[in-house]
C-alpha cells in the first residue's frame, strides 16, 4: 500500500534497481543516476537537512533551474518529512524574501551565485532563516557561517548514514498521508502570492487519477524530456513524481535553446509541453514550408486538408474512407512524417495545457499521430482538475474531470472543484 510519495520512491527503488532513472543534460553531457543512485543522493541530501536541525514539518526552500541536486533536495527533504517550498528561478529579490519570509523557511537551496545574493537579500528580513546551502560554489568564494556548500551539506548526510543506517528509511516511513508535502505558492496575479498547501494525500489523490484514466497515459517503458521547471506544480506532480509513479526515465533538457535537439537525441514518448511550446514548433514548421518552392507548398496545404479531416473523423468516431485513407498514408510519408521525427519518431501525445491552442495546431499534430491532450488545473488543486482521454476527446475542450474529481458550476458561473 502506497499512501505516500516517499512510499513510491522506495518501491521504484527496490524494483529497478541500477536502470536509468534520471539524466539532466549540463554543458552538452548527460550527468546520468541510476534509481538506486537517486536513492542514496537523495538519503544524503535529507540526512544532511536533518543535521541542520530540519525537522519533520519544517520549511525547506530550493530556488533553481532543473537540474539532478533539484531532485536530490525533493526527495530527500520529503523522506524526512520535511516540507518543501519551490520557488521560481526567475523572481525577483522582493518577491523572494516575501516567499521564505511567509513560509517561515529555516533552510535556503539556491543554484548559483545570482541566487545567493537574492537569499542574502531576504536573509535580512526573514529570522526564520537559519542557512544558506549553495549549490554551485564558485572557485575562491568563501561563505560565512550561515552558508555551505551542497556538497558539505551531502557529505554530512552520508556520514549521518553511515553512523545510523536505519534513519532516513524510518523517517521515510514515518510520514503519514496528511503531512504536508509542500507550500506552492502562485503567481500573485490578484495580489501577494498565496502559498497552496499541499498534502501527501494530494500527491497522492494526483497520481490515481491519472493512472485510473483508461488507455493509461505512462508506462514504464516510456522517456519523456522535461523541459519546463520544476518549481511549476504540473511539472512536479504530473511529470516528476507521476513518472516517479509509474517507473518512466525523465531526461531533462539542457535549457530551453536546445528542446528540439535535446528531444531528437533521447525521442522521447512523451512530452509534457504548453500551448507555446504546441505554437513555436508548428510556426517553425511552417516557416520552413514558405521558404519551398510552390508546388511544395501547394503539397503541404493539401496534406493538411487530408490530415483535418482524419482528425475530424477521428474526433467523431466515425470509419475512414478507403480513398481518404489512402491519401493521408501519402501525406504522412510526405508531411506529417517529419514533424515525428523532429520530436524523435516516438511521441504518443503532447500536452497542451493552461491556455487555448488553436485547433489548426492541434489537428496538424494529431494526424502526424501525435495526440494533444488538453487539460485544466490549478496549483490549489495539485495540477490537472481535467484531461482529455486519449480515447475519447473533443479539439478545444479540456477534457472531463479525472477520477475523483467533482466539478460544478455556481449561479454566477463560477467554477467549482472538489
Amino acid at each position: 500500500m502506497e499512501n505516500t510519495i516517499n512510499d513510491v520512491f522506495r518501491n521504484r527503488v527496490r524494483k529497478y534497481g541500477d536502470r536509468l532513472a534520471v539524466e539532466k543534460k549540463r554543458n552538452g553531457v548527460w550527468e546520468q543516476a541510476s534509481w538506486n543512485r537517486y536513492y542514496d543522493r537523495a538519503r544524503d541530501a535529507g540526512l544532511g537537512l536533518y543535521e541542520l536541525g530540519i525537522q519533520k514539518g519544517n520549511r525547506v526552500s530550493l530556488i533553481s533551474e532543473n537540474r539532478l541536486e533539484w531532485l536530490y533536495t525533493d526527495m530527500g527533504a520529503l523522506g524526512i518529512g520535511a516540507c518543501l517550498v519551490p520557488i521560481y528561478a526567475t523572481l525577483s529579490p522582493d518577491e523572494v524574501e516575501y516567499i521564505i519570509g511567509h513560509s517561515e523557511t529555516k533552510v535556503f537551496i539556491v543554484e548559483n551565485s545570482a541566487q545567493y545574493e537574492k537569499a542574502l537579500y531576504a536573509r535580512k528580513n526573514c529570522p526564520k532563516l537559519e542557512k544558506i546551502v549553495l549549490i554551485d560554489v564558485e572557485p575562491g568564494m568563501e561563505l560565512p557561517d550561515f552558508a555551505m556548500s551542497f556538497q558539505e551539506l551531502m557529505d554530512r548526510g552520508k556520514a549521518k548514514h553511515k553512523n545510523d543506517p536505519e534513519l532516513f528509511e524510518s523517517l521515510s516511513s514515518g510520514v503519514g498521508p496528511d503531512d504536508l508535502a509542500s507550500i506552492v505558492y502562485t503567481s500573485g496575479t490578484t495580489g501577494p502570492p498565496k502559498g497552496a498547501m499541499i498534502s501527501h494525500r494530494n500527491i497522492m489523490a494526483q497520481l490515481l487519477a491519472l493512472d485510473s484514466v483508461r488507455p493509461r497515459y505512462g508506462f514504464d517503458s516510456d522517456q519523456t524530456v522535461p523541459f519546463l521547471p520544476l518549481s511549476h506544480v504540473f511539472e512536479r506532480i504530473a511529470g516528476h513524481f507521476y513518472g516517479m509513479y509509474v517507473g518512466l526515465t525523465s531526461s531533462y533538457a539542457e535549457n530551453m535553446d536546445t528542446i528540439v535537439s535535446d528531444i531528437q537525441e533521447k525521442r522521447p514518448t512523451e512530452v509534457l509541453a504548453v500551448p507555446r511550446v504546441c505554437e513555436k514548433i508548428y510556426q517553425r514548421i511552417t516557416m520552413q514550408v514558405q521558404e519551398e518552392p510552390r508546388w511544395k507548398q501547394k503539397v503541404f496545404a493539401w496534406g493538411q486538408r487530408v490530415g483535418n479531416k482524419i482528425s475530424d473523423l477521428r474526433e467523431l468516431k466515425k470509419p475512414i474512407p478507403p480513398l481518404l485513407r489512402l491519401r493521408y498514408r501519402i501525406a504522412y510519408t510526405m508531411i506529417f512524417k517529419k514533424l515525428q521525427n523532429a520530436l524523435g519518431g516516438r511521441v504518443r501525445w503532447i500536452t497542451a495545457s493552461g491556455a487555448p491552442t488553436a485547433r489548426e495546431i492541434i489537428q496538424f499534430f494529431n494526424a502526424a499521430g501525435i495526440m494533444v491532450v488538453e487539460g485544466y488545473g490549478m496549483t490549489e488543486l495539485t495540477a490537472p482538475a481535467t484531461m482529455s482521454n486519449l480515447a475519447d476527446y473533443r479539439v478545444g475542450t479540456v477534457g472531463k474531470p479525472l477520477p475523483g474529481i467533482d466539478i460544478k458550476l455556481d449561479h454566477d458561473g463560477e467554477i467549482l472543484v472538489k
